[in-house]
């Protein structure tokens, strides 16, 4: 791939991240649970992930994490740091799961998924000084699973979509 469609396609990629967690804050999620949300963002961060490599998955991530707060309003606001958090310890764990193991895509989706919730309770503590908030991380957790599942699947798809093209 030659240097401009690379810096093209990094550079759509992170334009869809920023789109697609612009759309899913929108969504009415059905749950009584504070926080959850479908991670239909992390679909293109995976994409980028195993397309590229950890540096461009890194770089996607968070930029979509600071331009979608900019573009909000809401830089360095609560919702800043829940996000930066979460896609910290998001992207670490992806990271390892797929250097450190033979783990599939589903496998790291997932526990991208359930550090990124991990990451947002830790932050949620930290800022609120209130340790019962880490109470909700069982729930929090068990809904990352199939939520992981589902962004590994749609991640899947559109790798293989790009690949044979």
């Amino acid at each position: 791939m030659s240097k401009t469609k690379r810096m093209t396609t990094i550079t759509m990629l992170i334009a869809l991240s920023i789109i697609f967690h612009m759309v899913e804050s929108m969504i009415p999620i059905p749950l009584p649970v504070p926080g959850f949300r479908l991670g239909l963002a992390n679909i293109v961060g995976l994409v980028a992930f195993y397309l590229f490599n950890s540096r461009v998955f890194i770089g996607v991530n968070f930029m979509r994490v600071l331009l979608a707060s900019l573009l909000r309003g809401t830089l360095f606001g609560t919702g800043f740091w829940l996000s930066l958090c979460g896609v910290s310890f998001s992207c670490l764990a992806c990271i390892v799961a797929r250097k450190q193991t033979s783990m599939t895509i589903y496998g790291v989706s997932v526990i991208g998924s359930v550090f990124h919730c991990i990451g947002q309770v830790v932050a949620v503590t930290f800022i609120y000084e209130q340790f019962f908030m880490q109470a909700i991380l069982p729930l929090l957790t068990l809904l990352a699973i199939p939520t992981g599942l589902f962004v590994a699947l749609v991640a899947k798809q559109v790798i293989s979509r790009i690949k044979t093209r």
